[in-house]
């Protein structure tokens, strides 16, 4: 086997499919390939308990144009991961014997801490593991994973808050009344403080959607540019400015806010909100934004899902 073989992994998720396609060289990890789709698998998901069949469809069409780039880049290993959307629809088995059945594509449904652990492992390099306390937090659609990393040791969880659901349960408008606002701060407070440990820390790095979208507002990027959001950093106070205008207009006038993605429009209020709670629960002034996490830490433990290993 050879150490610089090409890897696939895709990640499933509430909101997004994402496909991350690289290799492993020297411990770090060469990336070739990434993409986003928004599908929005866990449309509904609190409503009806199962995912549509049009959100089913829509995601087997990405599946099978993701699978068309394993033959040119060459890949020997491919993993395909699905969190909370799967782990909570009645009919997550169906969804993954129908994509089995189209592209040939084994789906494995990870657990929550499944999802924490190899999110730090993506988000956690050899300068952070210097850190006397780190705090990560990647906000998902239906889920927030949340890890305290401390010179080796740590501790992890997953709250069953995201993005998707707080819009669908509470701000599922296009524009938001006070008491719509209230309803939603005072749900995901409660939520983090049944969850989360009190702790010290001197540094908060949050990934995922959320993180990235915030990222490309804060810089004005007119496009998804990965290189520039990684590790950029932003004070508190500014992301509860940039939420405060974000929360008094409407959804077309988001869609307008520079650095914005049309798609995330709807659900980026949601997302802040969850992000701007946990910065105020552990009482930290600035967050460092990573591109790096879940398909990055499975990247690195690739060998668990191809080959068996015990890593």
């Amino acid at each position: 086997m050879k150490h610089t073989e090409n890897i696939a992994v895709i990640d499933i998720g509430s909101n997004t499919l994402r496909i991350l396609i690289g290799n492993i060289k020297a411990n770090k990890i060469n990336k070739l390939y990434t993409d986003r789709v928004v599908t929005r698998l866990g449309k509904n998901l609190i409503e009806n308990g199962v995912i549509s069949e049009k959100a089913i469809d829509s995601s087997i069409i990405v599946l099978k144009k993701f699978k068309k780039l394993f033959e040119k880049f060459n890949v020997s290993c491919i993993i395909a991961v699905g969190t909370s959307v799967l782990r909570e629809a009645k009919n997550s088995v169906y969804f993954c014997e129908k994509v089995k059945e189209s592209t040939g594509l084994h789906v494995h449904i990870i657990s929550g801490e499944e999802e924490a652990y190899y999110t730090l492992h993506g988000v956690i390099d050899e300068e952070l593991k210097e850190e006397d306390s780190v705090f990560i937090t990647d906000v998902g659609g239906g889920s927030t994973e949340w890890i305290h990393y401390s010179r080796k040791n740590f501790k992890m969880g997953s709250m069953p808050i995201g993005a998707l659901k707080i819009k669908e349960r509470f701000l599922n408008t296009v524009s938001y009344s006070e008491e719509e606002i209230y309803s939603a701060k005072n749900f995901i407070k409660e939520e983090i403080k049944t969850s989360l440990p009190q702790v010290k820390i001197n540094k908060f790095i949050a990934t995922g959607g959320t993180a990235s979208t915030l990222g490309m507002i804060n810089l004005g990027l007119l496009k998804y540019l990965p290189e520039k959001i990684h590790m950029s950093e932003i004070h508190v106070i500014e992301v509860k400015q940039i939420l405060k205008k974000l929360l008094s207009i409407s959804l077309e006038e988001r869609k307008k806010i520079k650095g914005m993605p049309s798609n995330r429009a709807d659900i980026i209020c949601p997302g802040l909100l969850i992000l701007k709670e946990i910065a105020d629960y552990l009482n930290v002034e600035k967050l460092t934004i990573s591109e790096n996490g879940i398909m990055e830490g499975i990247m690195k433990n690739y060998k668990k899902f191809c080959y068996n290993s015990k890593l």
